[in-house]
């Protein structure tokens, strides 16, 4: 099942603005120009849908048509996204590999690619492919977010953040403005990132309500941030409106109860999610929920089904050991194999979370120098994150000798799930 986390808010900005399949098409010298598709007048799931079918039937026609195969492969990252299939980013690969089988320097389909690298997790072989872009087009905005999104999830901040910037430069709309919001919340500077947000938000088409849900998400997480929960649920609540019942603006509004203490009403919320789009992170939140409504032998079963879905999603998309170690180690579950885990993921990774991941789980099995070295390094872009902030001062102290030798239950740093955690949302890509 698709694993959908923090790092997918710059790729979500990415699909977010119009899609390369509605740009100017970039044909190798020689190579017939395909007849126009119709120009798609919205993002509605009627919308998509239709959008779709007319793409398929030309690309089950013929595999090197172009456009309609950029065409198809965005609408089925945008479908990806909200109804959280991996199966569809899988397709997407495969309709524009045999596209760039056929005509090798297809310059769209290629950056098109980039994104589905992106949305499977596959961040080195996506900067590589952004790299290639820029060597054909180094003026064009979308071949400098995709190598900012890649860097920022490899934790390369620098350079993302160089990227992004140049973005920004070159093409001032929602995508770049959602990106330059995220770096700022990366940096813990959230009012900048609340601005850049809703700037990327009014920038978003009326016609792409599917985008504009995700805008106003991403908003309403800011606020969340921000402890500003009236103003995070009314993010939500236009969110749902302009899309109805799109996930990242249900899972939203779970969170705002839960926030506010209505622990019912959220655990319905999110049982409701898990039952149609089953996904590891949904499947541990229900567990905490389970566990502070009194059901622990359910929360665990929960917990059980969570790692579970963690490690059937590796068959489809790229492993993310470091997540199943946060998951494994906020709950106090095999201590010694969130350890092999969190080292394994830092060895392809050095971004905040996966450093948090790191240090969580040394934590836990009492290695307190090795957790606060990683704990360091999660704190390194001035994060406010509130589960790396709190993670980091119970490690602080352990270190100071005024906390346990030996990582306790974390139950300090437990609520703080529900107030930051954006895997919860079901939410970039991107994040």
């Amino acid at each position: 099942m698709s694993r959908i986390r923090l790092y997918a808010a710059p790729l979500c900005a990415l699909l977010a603005a119009v899609g390369v399949g509605f740009w100017a098409w970039s044909l190798k010298p020689g190579v017939a120009s395909k007849p126009a598709l119709p120009l798609m007048q919205g993002t509605s799931r009627e919308e998509l849908d239709a959008a779709e079918r007319v793409a398929r039937a030309r690309v089950e026609a013929d595999a090197a048509d172009g456009p309609a195969v950029v065409r198809l492969s965005e609408i089925l990252l945008r479908k990806a996204r909200v109804e959280s299939n991996p199966e569809d980013a899988i397709e997407a690969e495969r309709v524009l590999r045999a596209l760039l089988d056929a005509q090798p320097g297809e310059y769209s389909a290629l950056k098109q690619l980039g994104a589905v690298y992106l949305s499977q997790h596959r961040f080195a072989e996506a900067a590589d492919v952004a790299r290639r872009a820029l060597r054909i087009n180094e003026r064009d905005a979308w071949n400098y977010g995709m190598l900012g999104d890649a860097n920022t999830e490899l934790g390369r901040y620098d350079e993302a953040f160089e990227a992004f910037n140049t973005m920004v430069r070159l093409r001032p709309d929602a995508a770049s403005y959602a990106r330059v919001a995220y770096a700022h919340e990366l940096q813990g500077r959230l009012s900048e990132a609340l601005r850049h947000m809703q700037m990327a938000a009014e920038a978003t088409s009326a016609h792409d309500p599917e985008s504009l849900a995700w805008h106003y998400t991403q908003v309403g997480n800011i606020y969340f941030q921000m402890g500003r929960i009236d103003e995070a649920a009314r993010e939500y609540a236009r969110a749902q409106y302009v899309f109805p019942r799109h996930p990242y603006a249900r899972a939203g509004l779970a969170r705002v109860a839960a926030a506010r203490g209505a622990f019912d009403m959220a655990l319905d919320r999110y049982r409701a999610l898990l039952n149609e789009t089953p996904t590891p992170e949904l499947a541990a939140t229900v567990g905490d929920l389970l566990r502070v409504t009194g059901d622990p032998s359910a929360a665990n079963e929960m917990y059980e089904r969570a790692e579970s879905l963690e490690r059937e999603g590796w068959k489809s998309e790229e492993p993310q050991p470091a997540a199943l170690a946060r998951m494994l180690a906020e709950r106090g579950r095999d201590t010694e194999e969130a350890v092999a885990l969190a080292e394994r993921g830092a060895r392809g990774r050095s971004d905040i979370f996966t450093m948090d991941a790191l240090a969580w789980a040394y934590y836990r099995a009492g290695r307190i120098p090795d957790a606060h070295k990683a704990s360091m390094q999660a704190r390194r872009t001035g994060t406010v994150d509130r589960r790396i902030v709190c993670h980091g001062a119970v490690i602080d102290e352990a270190l100071k000798g005024l906390g346990a030798s030996r990582g306790t239950d974390g139950t300090q740093c437990r609520f703080e799930l529900w107030v930051t955690e954006p895997e919860a949302q079901l939410a970039s890509l991107g994040r």
